[in-house]
């Protein structure tokens, strides 16, 4: 099978060829896999528990694309099992994918995942993490946001350090 046709058949299809594509996720080729996600996600088509293990597939497109569909439900996913997945151990996709989930989940949350990663190896991960540190922090003066965001906030400014 080609990859396009999935994504061929949330194009031209309805959300009643979801089985169709639910069952090309366990396909051998990855980007049957990826695209398979891909239309559910055009089909408006998304179960976090389904999607939710192709956050381990072995292929980076598979994890992009699942991030993707999964964006819009981020908050549903375990923060301590997302924060886990920061680790530098950890295929680079694999961050990113975690990274683009916690950003979804909130400023609190945004800054448990940036906090760490401002001294990380990974560049464009440790940039990411900045600019959202930046981001909070011309919200307003610490105290306003809260004691915890406050915290985080110095514990970066540390770092930065």
């Amino acid at each position: 099978m080609e990859p396009g046709a999935a994504i061929g058949l949330a194009e031209c299809g309805e959300r009643a060829d979801a089985p169709l594509l639910w069952a090309l996720l366990k396909h051998p080729a990855p980007g049957v896999r990826a695209r398979a996600v891909a239309g559910l996600r055009t089909l408006g088509v998304t179960d976090v528990r389904r999607l939710r293990p192709l956050l381990d597939d072995p292929a980076p497109g598979v994890v992009g694309e699942a991030t993707l569909a999964l964006l819009p439900s981020a908050r549903d996913l375990p923060e301590e099992w997302l924060l886990c997945r920061l680790d530098a151990g950890r295929p680079r996709w694999e961050r990113v994918s975690a990274w683009r989930l916690l950003d979804a989940h909130g400023d609190v949350v945004r800054l448990r995942a940036a906090v760490p990663l401002l001294d990380d190896v990974d560049v464009r991960l440790r940039t990411w993490a900045e600019h959202a540190v930046l981001r909070v922090a011309r919200r307003g003066p610490r105290g306003s946001q809260g004691p915890e965001i406050a915290a985080l906030l110095d514990r970066a400014e540390a770092v930065r350090r």
